[in-house]
Formats: C-alpha cells, sequence, structure tokens
C-alpha cells in the first residue's frame, strides 16, 4: 500500500492532470498537468476546496455527491452520456471527463480525480455532427427538388405562397412566370409581364443612380450569380424602390441553359430603418462635438461678458465708449444663446419637465404668435377637447413653437395660413418599430402647419442637422429646428416633418402623456433683490486663469475677500490654512487631479457647513449623464452674468435656497 509521499512522486510525472482528495473535499495533492489546465499558479490549490475547480452553479450541490462517493468508494468514470465543466482560474469553463479512483492511506481513503479536457473531441464531434447535418440537409434539398420537380401543383403553390417576388424567363429574356410578390413589388400584373422581355423591366433612374444595374444584365448574359446585388427601381405608378435582386440560370435535363430566375426583395423600409440609425448616430456624434464646444465656448462667454459689465460700470451713459461697449456685450449675450441652442441640440441643456395642459399654453401663445408673424399671416388653431397633460419643460415647449412659426413665416414670404393643431396620439409597436429610438405609447401631439414653399425630399433628410439653413448668408444660423429636434428627444418624445415642395410644411411633436405621478408646472418667481455683501471670505476654484481674474474682479469689487486657486490639491492646501473662508465657488471640469466634486467632498468633510456653489460650461444635465452627480443643488451654468453670480453668492450666503 502506497504512503502519501511515495504517491505524491509518483503523481508529477503521470500525463493526466490528477488532483488527490480527501473525504472532506480537500485537494491534498495536485500534479503540474492541473495547474496548466487550470491556469493557477503551482501549489497553490493544496488545502484548497476542490469545488473551485467547478462552476459555481455546481459547487451548493458537490458536497452531498462527495459524500455519496465515499461511502462506497469504487473505481468510477464520469462525463460519459453527461455533460460536466470544470471551471480555470480566469472563470472560463470547458468540457471535461472525470476519473475517480480510491486510494486508501495509511488506513485514509482518499479520491484520486483524473481529470480530461475533452474541448478538442467536443469540437470534432460537433463538427462530425455538422458534416452530417450538412450532408442530411443537402441529401433533403436534393430529394425536396427532384419531389417539387415532379410535382408541379405544390411547385405553383410556394411560387406563388413566396414573400419574395420570383421571375423565370426564358434563354433569350422573354418573361414566362411572374408571381403575386413580384406583382406587388413592380405595380405590374402577370398578365401584363408575362411574354414581355426582362431587358425592359429595370428601368434606370433619371438622376443616373442606378448605372450599375448594367452589372444585373453582364451577370445574366454570362451566365453567372448574383447575390442581394441592390438598386432603386422604378414602379410602374412611378413609385421608386429598392431592390435587393439574386439571380441564377437554370438548365434542361441535358445540362444547357434554358433560362434564368430572378428573386426580388423590396429592401424599402429595411433601407429607411438603417438611414435612421446612420442619421441618429451622425446627430448623436454631432452632439457630442457640439456639446465639447460649447463648454469651451462658455468658459470664453463668461470671461467677455463679466470683463464687459465690469468695464460698462466706469463708462458714462450716451457715451460713444458706452454705446460700444453696450454693443459687445449684447453681441456676447447673443452668443451665449447660440451656445443654449447648441446644448439644446445635444440633448445636454438643463429641463423642468413638468405637467403642461397643451391646450392652455397654445392658446396663451395665439396673440404672442399673432404679433410676431405679422398681418399677413392667417392663424389658425384647433384643439382637442379634452385634451390629457403632456410632460415637457414649458419654456422650451414655447421656445419650440415660435421657432417652428417663425420658420413657417419665412417660408410664406407673401403670407399664408399657420395652423396649431393638439390631439391624442396612440402611437403602437409597429409604428414605433419603424424608428430606432422611439417607444410605443400615449403621446400628446402639437402640430405646426403652414401653407408655405416647402421642403425637397434632400432638405428634409437635413431639416434637424445643427447649422444646416436654406436661408441667405447672415439670415439663420441653423439652429432652430435642430433645438426643437434636441428639446422633443431629450424630452423622450417624437418628431416628423411632412413637407412637398410648393405644398407647405408640417411637424409635429409628440410628447409623453402626462400621468398622476408628474408634477405640475410652477409659476416663476421674480428675482430677488441682491442683498448687500457681508464681507465673507469666498474660495475661488478655477483652472482657466482669465475667468479666476474675472469672477475674482467680481466679487471684491462687490466686498467680497477672494482667494484664488487653479487646481483642487491648491486648494485643499489653502482652505486648510485658511479656516476663515466662507464658500467654495468652483468649477465642476478641473483639467488636474481632483474635479470640482470630488473637491467639495473632501472640503465638506473637513468643514460640513461649507457653502458650495458649483461653475460650469456643461449643464446640470450633461453633467448628471456623465454620472458627476452635484453635492448640493447649488449650480450657476456658463457664461454668467455678473449680477447673476452676486445674486447665487448672496443667496447661498444668507441661506436662500436656489430656485429648482
Amino acid at each position: 500500500m502506497p504512503n502519501l509521499e511515495a504517491l505524491a512522486k509518483v503523481i508529477p510525472i503521470l500525463p493526466d492532470p490528477l488532483a488527490l482528495v480527501n473525504e472532506h473535499g480537500v485537494i491534498v495533492l495536485a500534479n503540474p498537468r492541473l495547474y496548466q489546465l487550470f491556469g493557477y499558479p503551482a501549489d497553490s490549490l493544496i488545502g484548497q476546496p476542490v469545488s473551485m475547480l467547478l462552476p459555481e452553479e455546481l459547487r451548493a450541490s458537490h458536497g452531498a455527491h462527495l459524500a455519496e462517493y465515499f461511502r462506497a468508494p469504487t473505481f468510477r468514470s464520469m462525463g460519459i452520456g453527461l455533460e460536466l465543466s470544470a471551471r480555470r482560474a480566469d472563470g472560463s469553463q470547458f468540457p471535461v471527463e472525470i476519473s475517480l479512483s480510491p486510494h486508501r492511506i495509511s488506513e485514509v481513503v482518499y479520491a484520486l480525480a483524473d481529470i480530461r479536457d475533452i474541448s478538442e473531441r467536443k469540437r470534432m464531434e460537433a463538427e462530425r455532427q455538422e458534416n452530417l447535418r450538412q450532408k442530411e440537409l443537402a441529401e433533403a434539398r436534393a430529394h425536396a427538388a427532384q419531389v417539387l420537380a415532379s410535382q408541379n401543383e405544390a411547385l405553383r403553390a410556394i411560387f406563388e405562397a413566396s414573400p419574395l417576388g420570383i421571375v423565370t424567363a426564358t434563354q433569350d429574356g422573354i418573361i414566362d412566370r411572374w408571381n403575386r410578390a413580384a406583382e406587388r413589388i413592380y405595380g405590374i400584373s402577370v398578365r401584363d409581364a408575362v411574354g414581355t422581355s426582362i431587358w425592359n423591366l429595370h428601368r434606370a433612374l433619371e438622376d443616373g443612380k442606378d448605372s450599375n444595374t448594367a452589372e444585373v444584365w453582364a451577370a445574366v448574359n454570362e451566365g453567372r450569380e448574383l447575390r442581394n446585388f441592390q438598386f432603386h427601381q422604378h414602379r410602374e405608378n412611378g413609385k421608386i424602390v429598392d431592390i435587393s435582386l439574386s439571380s441564377a440560370p437554370f438548365h434542361d435535363v441535358n445540362g444547357g441553359n434554358s433560362g434564368f430566375v430572378f428573386l426580388v426583395e423590396d429592401i424599402s423600409a429595411k433601407n429607411a430603418i438603417e438611414q435612421q440609425l446612420r442619421q441618429s448616430q451622425k446627430m448623436e456624434a454631432v452632439g457630442q462635438l457640439t456639446g465639447g464646444i460649447a463648454h469651451d465656448f462658455n468658459n470664453l462667454l463668461s470671461i467677455i461678458i463679466c470683463n464687459l459689465e465690469l468695464l460698462l460700470e466706469n463708462l458714462p451713459a450716451g457715451s460713444e465708449d458706452r454705446e460700444m461697449g453696450d454693443l459687445a456685450l449684447a453681441a456676447g449675450l447673443h452668443g451665449a444663446e447660440l451656445v443654449k441652442q447648441i446644448l439644446a441640440f445635444s440633448r445636454k441643456q438643463n429641463l423642468d419637465p413638468r405637467r403642461i395642459e397643451v391646450n392652455e399654453l397654445v392658446e396663451g401663445m395665439r396673440n404672442l404668435l399673432a404679433r410676431s408673424l405679422g398681418e399677413q399671416i392667417e392663424i389658425h388653431v384647433d384643439l382637442e377637447a379634452g385634451l390629457s397633460a403632456a410632460v415637457a419643460d414649458r419654456v422650451q415647449l414655447q421656445t419650440a413653437l415660435v421657432n417652428l412659426a417663425t420658420n413657417s413665416r419665412d417660408a410664406m414670404p407673401r403670407g399664408g395660413r399657420l395652423v396649431i393643431q393638439t390631439q391624442s396620439a396612440m402611437l403602437d409597436e409597429a409604428y414605433a418599430k419603424q424608428f430606432t429610438d422611439l417607444s410605443a405609447g400615449e403621446y400628446i401631439m402639437v402640430s405646426v402647419s403652414d401653407t408655405g414653399s416647402g421642403m425637397s425630399a434632400s432638405t428634409m433628410e437635413r431639416a434637424f442637422d445643427p447649422f444646416f439653413t436654406t436661408k441667405p448668408p447672415g439670415e439663420g444660423t441653423g439652429l432652430g429646428l435642430s433645438m426643437v429636434f434636441g428639446f422633443v428627444k431629450q424630452s423622450g418624445g417624437h418628431v416628423r416633418i411632412y413637407s412637398e415642395v410648393d405644398q407647405g410644411t408640417t411637424i409635429r411633436l409628440y410628447l409623453p402623456r402626462a400621468t398622476a405621478a408628474h408634477p405640475s408646472a410652477v409659476a416663476p418667481v421674480e428675482a430677488q433683490k441682491i442683498p448687500k455683501a457681508q464681507g465673507a471670505h469666498i474660495l475661488i476654484v478655477e483652472d482657466n486663469l482669465d475667468l479666476a481674474k474675472s469672477a475674482t474682479r467680481v466679487l471684491t469689487d462687490a466686498g467680497y475677500k477672494t482667494t484664488e486657486a487653479n487646481s483642487a490639491e491648491d486648494a485643499l492646501t489653502l482652505f486648510k490654512n485658511l479656516p476663515s473662508i466662507d464658500l467654495l465657488f468652483t468649477d465642476i471640469i478641473l483639467t488636474r487631479g481632483k474635479n470640482g466634486i470630488e473637491l467639495a467632498q473632501e472640503i465638506l468633510l473637513l468643514k460640513p457647513e461649507m457653502k458650495v456653489l458649483f461653475s460650469s460650461g456643461f449643464s446640470e444635465a450633461a453633467l448628471r449623464v456623465s454620472g458627476r452627480a452635484l453635492v448640493t443643488g447649488n449650480f450657476i451654468a456658463k457664461p454668467y452674468r455678473k449680477d447673476e453670480l452676486l445674486a447665487r453668492i448672496n443667496g447661498i450666503l444668507a441661506g436662500v435656497p436656489a430656485r429648482q
């Protein structure tokens, strides 16, 4: 009877992966092949439960199997007729066969487990089975072809039931078979198709997009097969559809070419979905780019606006310098509005979604729109009685309707009719499947229609692209419709354009229907007067040195004591040496080290009563999406104006909560 030491000398030289396990399921010995197979460091399995070599889902039941084996230990092969798996150190699993043999050493019974990786055997067996399956499938297909060839009635039924258009033509190109799907796709009846030439069927489009159809006929003439060749196709009624065509010659019993078979699929709907996906991805990419640009512009605009306001305070009213300064400030504020529109398109603006009575909102805007559009535009409002509330940002919805109405006015330079309509809408699963980012459900539809010049198909495709405009240079930014698109999408809604040249345009906004859980919109509150400064000490953390100087000047002129830092690390050092600091005013996105939120968290641990005001060129919405949850609700978006900054600082120090 071998002892444990003797077995320990023999196991390492054996070719199979081996593990000696005691009755408690603990590994006593293991050879190098076992470590190599399972990917564990040498000797790391000694003293470990053998169950760690099993998938996690099998470990719970392993103890019972082990106890059952040791009650009557005998040689046993496992995995034959069963599916056994083992688990490597990296978590990957593989199929195994296990042979167990009992070994008694000094009256103690052990189980020697011989573990064999049968992945290659499984692969070869699967390959063999697949080959057999393919062979059987080929034989079945051949048999089916023989049966179909001898059963003309069954062939006719299959021919007519096929969802693909099936067309056969003789060797000289005369159509002799034409199924129902072909009638649907081409708009030509079987009576009108049979007997005509296949070469006259596919006419090239006037714009030349189908010049590649020559490849179809070249393949046919050469007796080659075609698979899923795609092109545009005129239907008999003039409509253009997208076609996927496959073709192959077929032969008579003597092997000669007796004609051709064409399989035709209308892939217009499929292509439309793919185009929407590409457009969605393009819009998302542009949104990411413009969102980043907006952040940098907001920093620059903050510097410009704050410094201009400081300069204007020292210029006499009515002077030429004051007039020039006012013009520059107005330009800076206009730039800030453009940045807001960019953020709207990129879906990173701040929204306050609430219950909105859409009918009430539209009625309230009727007079405003009438004054804005002029007397030559007739406004008609068609509101659904008893319309449910929608969920959206009230101000953004008003802005969207003004933008749409303004676009309609520009499309009707000689006057016309503007119709604003509201109604309930149920977008079902069949409709939602046509779009890549739409959920089926109940919506409130608001449409704006005009009798203007309309849009071409190519213009409609780009209508929501930022900076795209058909207006002359200097007469439009191209951000109006992109802002509407971004607002509706960020609100969980849907936008559709219907337009034809010289026939007017209708744009429909679908906003989610409100439920009882959605809060109602609140009336705006009057801006608080700025209280006098109390001489508090403010720590300004801003990595843009010019903006830091501007903020320092604004707060210093208001009577505050300020200290500047350009990184979170510098700010922490200053804070620890200046216990008199009352408020932390920090940018969130800092280029070096910790960001502003992490800085605030550390300072609040040291001084929980510390007041904090965050700022960023990104909106709160964008910061939440990025995972940067604010420590408090105090946030001011860049670019900020001097009075706005002072109002927020003074309000925080006075304990007045920011309006949410």
